[in-house]
């Protein structure tokens, strides 16, 4: 049960900062070439939740079988960049710094992801959802970088 409170905490915080630093101009928005693939709105914050839920269960597992370091690192820095990622992409309008951002948080996934499968198979399949959405999240901002 701590590793899910613990898991919990580490995302809100994440969600909530990442919520602050969200500011959408709708104009500016709508005016963007975005890929075809982009899914709408309400699908988008559903892949986001799905995200939220799978790094919360990994993040308990890890709690729950004392293997913290060095993973709740990465999770740290994955979790710093989605904050860089929104407050570059949404308050700044900087491509390409929030281009750099996501593909941090996507490396971060990434080893993250290798380490469970090296170390925990089970962490892995329920990490399986957050890192998808990561490489999702990147293919995404490199269609927007490339044709804004």
């Amino acid at each position: 049960m701590l590793g899910i409170v613990v898991g919990l905490f580490c995302t809100l915080i994440v969600a909530g900062i990442c919520s602050y630093c969200f500011n959408l101009d709708l104009k500016w928005y709508f005016a963007l070439n975005k890929p075809v693939f982009l899914v709408t709105n309400g699908w988008f914050t559903v892949f986001v939740g799905l995200a939220y839920a799978s790094s919360i269960l990994a993040i308990g597992r890890l709690i729950e079988y004392k293997h913290i370091f060095p993973s709740m690192i990465f999770f740290g820095v994955l979790g710093i960049s989605c904050i860089l990622f929104v407050l570059c992409f949404f308050r700044f309008k900087c491509f390409i710094a929030s281009l750099v951002f996501m593909a941090l948080a996507l490396a971060m996934a990434y080893v993250l992801f290798i380490r469970f499968l090296i170390k925990d198979f089970k962490i892995a399949i329920e990490f399986l959802p957050a890192f998808l959405f990561d490489i999702y999240a990147f293919v995404c901002t490199v269609f927007i970088v490339l044709n804004n």
